[in-house]
């Protein structure tokens, strides 16, 4: 066991790679300024919910995926980001999905970088107001 926490909704004991995926989701959920402490903490996704959609503004959302999880989650190292199941319709209603790959590595916190299993998956699903979190199990 490389890392614990708690549960943000059960309030159970959670760890590794579940502990990691929540760390995940808090980084693109939160906005940025909202740390009152780290006020540049954050993924910066929920500034740009509502945009058009462009390949401009994908390629915004893409980096957006990368970046939080390269600045702030040592034990997550990104090796792509894919749109995933995007209907034309979707697109229209202003809803993307994406799937964020990374390969896990359990004590990334503690300085070593050895990875662990294969590459995991994030999927994250965007519309007009609210995102949607859900941990792959790929390994």
């Amino acid at each position: 066991m490389a890392s614990c926490g708690l549960d943000r909704v059960t309030g159970l004991p959670i760890t590794d790679l579940a502990h990691v995926a929540q760390h995940v989701e808090t980084l693109y959920a939160t906005r940025l300024g909202q740390m009152i402490m780290l006020g540049h903490y954050a993924g910066g996704l929920p500034e740009i919910l509502g945009k058009r959609i462009t390949p401009r503004n994908i390629a915004l959302y893409r980096l957006l995926l990368a970046l939080p999880i390269a600045t702030w989650e040592p034990r997550l190292s990104v090796v792509a980001i894919q749109a995933q199941g995007n209907t034309a319709s979707a697109v229209v209603l202003g809803e993307m999905r994406f799937q964020v790959l990374a390969h896990y590595r359990p004590r990334g916190h503690l300085g070593d970088l050895a990875v662990e299993g294969g590459v995991r998956g994030f999927r994250l699903g965007a519309t007009a107001n609210r995102l949607t979190f859900a941990l792959d199990t790929l390994a």
